[in-house]
């Protein structure tokens, strides 16, 4: 006899809230997140049932990796970056995409030998978790439009609490988005 929580995933409900997601931002590119092994629900079945996505984020290396032995060739954004140069020599070569949102991965870029790849520049608009304080970003976005690693720059930020669309949390870190990215074209 086994213990515990089960969860019963029917994968034909996750591609209906795709198409909802579409429907309510049509023309927006969407990214599937399937860190945690797609949350405990499995990383791969998952992912190959969500190939209307545009792209896929992952936490790390390992799980980029996997996906790519499974034959998923879309974009992969690691949301942990590359945390040692092993891990960028591993990631630049598979094209994964790389968050970066502290100063020691921009230097691991700085220093990396080889390989070009799009970088999400992680800012910290209120989460209080990760990401450079938006003061910095002229001075870190230049950085990145100078490095040889960096072929194209994203922005972006975590909410706090994404699910209260309309709280003061939620719109005063949208605000501070919405000033950061000002005149900004992703340009390198």
């Amino acid at each position: 006899m086994t213990f515990g929580a089960r969860a019963l995933i029917r994968l034909g409900a996750l591609k209906h809230n795709l198409a909802v997601i579409r429907q309510a931002a049509p023309g927006s590119k969407v990214m599937a997140v399937v860190k945690a092994n797609a949350y405990g629900h499995g990383l791969v079945p998952v992912a190959r049932h969500l190939d209307d996505a545009d792209s896929f984020a992952v936490a790390r290396v390992p799980e980029a990796m996997q996906l790519r032995a499974a034959g998923i060739e879309k974009p992969i954004v690691l949301l942990s970056g590359a945390l040692t140069g092993a891990e960028l020599a591993e990631a630049l070569p598979q094209q994964f995409e790389l968050v970066v949102h502290c100063h020691e991965q921009v230097a691991l870029l700085d220093a990396a030998a080889a390989g070009a790849t799009t970088v999400w520049l992680k800012f910290d608009t209120g989460m209080n978790r990760l990401g450079f304080d938006p003061a910095e970003a002229s001075g870190l976005i230049a950085r990145l439009q100078a490095c040889d690693r960096v072929r194209e720059i994203r922005l972006m930020s975590h909410l706090a609490s994404a699910d209260a669309v309309g709280g003061a949390v939620t719109r005063d870190q949208l605000d501070e988005f919405r000033t950061l990215v000002s005149g900004f074209d992703g340009s390198v």
